[in-house]
């Protein structure tokens, strides 16, 4: 044996490195990490180690320690004996608001505008990855950076509740709806990602977002500023929970929507865009409906001005909504007629969730009657209780307002899609040029009685006139503002329901047929495909049938 060997011999055995359970802890990462959505990991890493972040990050720690040491010179020996925590509060607050609700949304749109830019999103799209999974993942990669922020300004919120002047119910209130405040603008600047691909177009939406993240970034700090320094809630009333609730329902449902509609923005042509997100419209509807009859309801007495609120948000809801779903193709592809209903109760109740123009207004339309009717059977349920009501404005008012609010968002929505139908037998007609149709319809309708009032030498806005007829809104107000109806209000009932009405018959060849269109088989080659990703995603149990077959 060699010298060196024998020293090696002689040397007593070392004790093995004591790593099992660092093992462990990396195995569970690993399994972990294989668990997440894989466009989650790449975004958080990416996002992480970029200039951006590491650039935000640190100037919100700066500015984090300068107010602290500025604020604290500011109060002098105020901070021992006064109540400073509101306006500590509020310096660290403006940090916080604009992280979360500027650079973070901003990242989310850049993140899936990137991928439209430089064409890598066609690697995504060939993956096994579905189109919801890419936007989830880059949601979450956008909390990942919102907690690292909240968890760097979560210290100093937390001194300023030491300051005295602010409750901890306020403080977590407060950062509860920013950081609602910070996805819910995620959401919607992914969805701004996924309108275009061109760079022109994208660096016009990169300005238009940052305008308005901008413009939310100043409406928070002075709302908030309201809520810290003035308002005193208990969060023993009921009525606080109730508003709360009814804010919660709105936000959910909305950002569900914008999920979903950024998911169809990047999903391929032939599928099926338009069914999740009318669900979602629907059930937004049924919210909105339940809230304001509890809220009505439960206050024991009627205001009729409340029904006026209902039916103008009813309004704006379905028709921004019916302003997207007409602009929709008319023509379905064979992958979204393989899953059209097929019994004849299905075909009722569901064909008008099946992408298209014609089904998309039917939609809208059977939205808006159903606002004016709950409007009408809330204040009936209100008379039959027996409860109270404002006189401020009758029940006649509420009845007109009920039939003019549908019929206009009808007769505009008919309006558009004739000309949209028009427009596509000459040009590929997109939908933001089919909604832009929509909205400049509505322009002409309210600047054109405007211009021919001041042609003719006459105020358009000291009085009303039958020249305003298809001005909706000055229309509208002109009969709700009033403590009894106005004399043009017979005219308004009839002309404006019957242009609706004519409209709809104008638009009904469209809509049959594409109720008409009925579910196609699959052909061999899509079933046997369908059969074997079936079967690779749940291959089948081997079947005992005797004791001895495990051997």
């Amino acid at each position: 044996m060699t010298p060196d060997a024998l020293i090696h011999a002689a040397a007593p055995p070392q004790a093995a490195p004591d790593v099992p359970h660092v093992g462990r802890i990396d195995a569970a990462l690993e399994w972990l990490g294989e668990r997440f959505n894989p466009i989650l990991v790449k975004e958080a890493r990416q996002a992480l180690k970029s200039r951006q972040f590491v650039l935000t990050f640190g100037l919100l720690l700066i500015a984090a320690w300068a107010w602290s040491l500025i604020g604290l010179v500011m109060m002098g020996s105020d901070a021992a004996f006064g109540e400073t925590g509101p306006s500590m509060f509020m310096g660290y607050y403006v940090i916080l608001a604009a992280s979360l609700g500027v650079f973070v949304p901003f990242g989310a749109f850049r993140s899936l505008a990137g991928e439209q830019e430089d064409r890598t999103y066609e690697l995504l799209s060939i993956t096994d990855l579905s189109p919801a999974q890419i936007v989830s993942g880059k949601l979450g990669s956008a909390v990942v950076q919102m907690l690292i922020y909240l968890s760097a300004v979560a210290p100093c919120l937390a001194f300023t509740y030491m300051l005295r002047g602010l409750s901890l119910p306020m403080i977590l209130l407060v950062v509860g709806y920013t950081a609602a405040l910070s996805l819910g603008l995620s959401v919607v600047g992914l969805l701004a990602g996924t309108l275009t691909s061109e760079k022109h177009w994208q660096v016009l939406l990169s300005v238009a977002l940052i305008v308005g993240l901008l413009f939310v970034f100043g409406w928070t700090v002075g709302g908030t500023g309201e809520l810290v320094f003035y308002s005193n809630f208990d969060l023993l009333d009921a009525e606080f929970w109730q508003v709360m609730g009814a804010i919660a329902t709105a936000y959910v449902t909305y950002f569900a929507l914008a999920f979903f509609a950024a998911v169809a923005r990047i999903t391929f042509a032939s599928d099926n865009r338009s069914t999740r997100l009318r669900v979602v419209m629907l059930v937004q509807h049924a919210c909105c409906s339940a809230w304001f009859g509890w809220l009505v309801l439960s206050d024991g007495i009627v205001p009729r001005e409340m029904m006026f609120v209902f039916l103008s948000l009813i309004g704006f809801h379905w028709y921004i909504m019916g302003v997207l779903m007409t602009g929709e193709w008319p023509e379905l592809s064979m992958r979204v007629k393989r899953r059209l209903p097929q019994s004849f109760l299905g075909r009722v109740l569901f064909t008008w969730f099946n992408p298209g123009p014609g089904t998309g207004y039917m939609f809208a339309c059977c939205g808006m009657i159903a606002g004016g009717l709950t409007a009408l059977a809330i204040l009936t349920a209100g008379e039959l209780l027996g409860l109270g009501a404002r006189r401020a404005y009758g029940p006649e008012q509420v009845i007109a307002f009920a039939v003019l609010a549908p019929a206009y968002v009808i007769a505009y929505l008919g309006a558009g899609l004739l000309i949209v139908r028009l427009a596509r037998r000459f040009f590929p007609t997109a939908l933001l040029l089919a909604a832009l149709i929509q909205v400049i319809l509505v322009l002409v309708g309210v600047a054109g009685p405007l211009v021919l009032e001041s042609i003719a030498g006459r105020d358009a806005f000291r009085s009303y006139s039958l020249i305003q007829i298809s001005n909706p809104f000055w229309s509208i107000i002109h009969l709700a503002d009033s403590s009894a109806m106005p004399p043009e209000a017979p005219v308004l009932l009839a002309a404006v329901p019957f242009a609706a009405l004519v409209l709809f018959l104008l638009n009904l060849p469209g809509i049959v047929h594409e109720v008409r269109q009925v579910r196609v088989a699959k052909p061999r080659r899509v079933a046997e495909e369908d059969d074997q990703i079936a079967a690779e995603k749940s291959p089948p149990q081997p079947v005992q049938i005797s004791p001895w077959d495990t051997l």
